[in-house]
């Protein structure tokens, strides 16, 4: 009976020992597993200050399951690590009105304030280490509309005239025969935008270095101390330590930049004249790509069905966390859907099944809100 009791205990304590070996197996594999994949997450502005839902998608975009609201706010972006959403919240829509930074989980659990009494904050954006968020902070304000003329097309929302016009062009030819082309339009009011950082523990403010409007774009995920967003003449580099910015691009149609997750590349909204398209560059302003496009053919097809030929609205693109897709909405089917494509712009397609594009009513303005954060 002993000897039995024995080889019992041997057999046991063998089958413990290689349940261990293999949790330990389990916890050594990579990120990139299956297992990693279970937890990311896309996050979707519906409206700006409307519904903010989640949807569970692997980091290829594959597999989009459980779409659920979360909350309402503005701007909601997924923290580094994908556990927690911050966002904001006005408490007047009307200019130079206070609001207010919030963070909630991304389960939906734990909403709660960080900072208030901030004058209309928006878009904001996660430090890499996730201890800091800089936000827009609005500093004065255009309250005006403004009438220009200029040789070139704009590139700010317009606002129309009483019959429904944009922009009249005007040509003057000259007593020697030449002849000068301008466009004349009225923008629409512009509020100052500055920027500021929030330390996520105690909620403090501090503003940064900025221009008269700045618009918070990324934090480069690769440099800390780098911080790229859009100013009056393109976009901008801020050493955020150092108080330091120069320029990264010189077009001012450039909008929203946000980083791929290795930091090589920003993919940007950007505005093609009279319609908005997604550009990829490299993460020093070099190497611009083009990504979205109407074809020749779809144009043509529209006139042949007697339509007016009309671009595809794309914009907000978003990363994939494993930086081989970009997540953008488009509007091809005549209403704000979200798609993705590979970061090269080829292979776009809806993201989203029919029935869950079905359930969001997206809307996009145009302002550097940000619809779409995925981790």
């Amino acid at each position: 009976m002993r000897t039995k009791w024995c080889l019992l205990n041997v057999l046991v304590g063998a089958r413990l020992i290689a349940l261990m070996l293999l949790l330990l197996a389990l916890s050594a594999l990579p990120v990139t597993g299956v297992l990693a994949q279970a937890g990311h997450h896309l996050v979707i502005q519906t409206i700006s200050g409307g519904a903010v839902y989640v949807v569970d998608v692997d980091a290829s975009g594959d597999n989009p399951r459980n779409l659920r609201y979360l909350t309402n706010g503005i701007d909601a972006a997924l923290s580094p690590d994908g556990t927690q959403v911050a966002f904001t919240r006005w408490d007047h829509p009307s200019l130079g009105a206070l609001g207010s930074l919030w963070i909630i989980g991304v389960d939906g659990t734990g909403e709660r304030l960080i900072a208030d009494q901030l004058r209309q904050p928006k878009a904001p954006i996660w430090s890499p280490d996730g201890s800091q968020v800089v936000i827009n902070v609005q500093t004065g304000d255009q309250l005006n509309p403004e009438h220009k003329c200029s040789s070139e097309l704009p590139s700010e929302p317009l606002q129309a005239d009483e019959e429904g016009d944009y922009i009249r062009v005007v040509v003057k030819v000259g007593k020697d025969g030449d002849i000068e082309v301008k466009y004349c339009y009225t923008l629409l009011p512009r509020p100052y935008w500055g920027l500021g950082t929030v330390d996520i523990n105690n909620g403090s403010f501090t503003s940064l270095p900025h221009s008269l409007f700045s618009y918070v774009g990324d934090w480069d995920p690769q440099n800390p101390w780098r911080l790229v967003y859009r100013g009056e003449r393109g976009l901008v580099n801020l050493d955020i330590n150092r108080g330091v910015s120069w320029p990264l691009t010189d077009d001012v149609a450039d909008r929203t930049p946000v980083f791929s997750p290795d930091g090589a590349y920003i993919a940007v909204t950007y505005w093609q004249h009279d319609h908005w398209e997604v550009h990829r560059m490299n993460a020093d302003g070099s190497g611009r790509v083009r990504l979205t496009e109407t074809s020749l053919r779809e144009l043509a097809d529209q006139r042949l069905n007697g339509q007016e030929p009309r671009s595809w609205n794309n914009a907000a693109p978003a990363w994939s966390p494993d930086g081989r897709h970009i997540a953008f909405i488009t509007d091809r089917t005549g209403r704000w859907e979200v798609w993705m494509m590979n970061a090269d712009g080829s292979d776009q397609r809806p993201l989203l099944p029919p029935e869950m594009q079905a359930q969001l009513n997206i809307q996009y303005f145009g302002v550097d809100e940000r619809v779409l954060s995925w981790r």
